[in-house]
């Protein structure tokens, strides 16, 4: 039993190391390399492999979720084993660990961390050194938003120049962000602005710090739920204006996270 354990765990990671591997592939090649991977690694990721992963669940030393607590602040539901597999897949395949807070969960999809994009630039094989330092961050009078110089320093092998960009970094806060706290948002900003920098590669923005920010009675506000936005519009499409109905359609197929608030308000309108 332990040897057939082991010969799982070398399977997966060669999978994995297939496709971090192929960086110098293109198009239909490489698709399929990647495509490769996610099958055999769905096929290999089975209830007895998942079981142990579903423990790090809504832990630092693995990875959190939108769902690690309800709004009264108890323990959350977390997700079911399907959504942790894929977005595990996912993460793994772009070089994440699954340990260490490297990725969160948010809205059933993967989002990378300010972990995650520090694991990617150690990484990046044509990096030298690289360095994120982010000044006093400048609070407005409200308390709303801050704003934050990061001063982002990179080498390549490529070349002997060491480089330099100060980038201004808008954070949106409330009374109970703490410095270090805007500190930490404005770091991972800055590491997904050199991760953009030396790719091309977009880190779309998300963290579980940032689905909500705690109101004065310190109760979470949690994001729409995928599912259950998926529900009420089935239920409601015909009540719908066809203009609305296909913007939602669009928006829930295409997991486009930041619009799921404006799609919760439409329906919530319909009687």
């Amino acid at each position: 039993m332990e040897n057939n354990k082991e010969l799982v765990i070398q399977q997966l990671d060669q999978s994995v190391l297939a496709v971090i591997g192929s960086g110098t592939l293109m198009g239909f090649k490489k698709a399929h390399v990647v495509a490769d991977a996610i099958v055999k690694l769905k096929g290999l990721l089975t209830v007895e492999y998942m079981t142990p992963i579903m423990a790090l669940q809504g832990s630092r030393l693995g990875f959190r979720t939108d769902k690690d607590l309800n709004r009264d602040r108890t323990k959350g539901p977390g997700y079911p084993m399907e959504i942790v597999r894929d977005c595990l897949i996912e993460a793994v395949l772009i070089g994440l660990q699954p340990t260490g807070n490297q990725f969160n969960i948010i809205a059933s999809g993967m989002y990378i961390t300010k972990e995650g994009c520090g694991e990617i630039l150690n990484n990046d094989p044509t990096l030298a050194s690289w360095d994120v330092v982010c000044g006093l961050p400048k609070v407005n009078a409200d308390k709303t938003s801050a704003a934050v110089d990061a001063t982002i320093t990179w080498k390549t092998h490529l070349s002997p120049e060491v480089k330099t960009k100060t980038i201004p970094i808008g954070i949106k806060i409330d009374q109970y962000t703490s410095i270090d706290a805007i500190i930490g948002k404005a770091t991972r900003k800055g590491r997904a602005w050199l991760i953009n920098n030396l790719t091309g590669v977009e880190i779309p923005e998300g963290d579980v710090a940032d689905i909500a920010l705690v109101n004065n009675t310190k109760q979470i506000e949690a994001a729409p739920d995928p599912d259950e936005l998926l529900f009420q519009f089935e239920t409601k499409k015909e009540l719908l204006k066809p203009e609305d109905a296909i913007a939602i359609e669009r928006i829930l197929k295409g997991k486009e996270v930041k619009s799921y608030g404006k799609v919760k308000t439409i329906l919530d309108s319909v009687a």
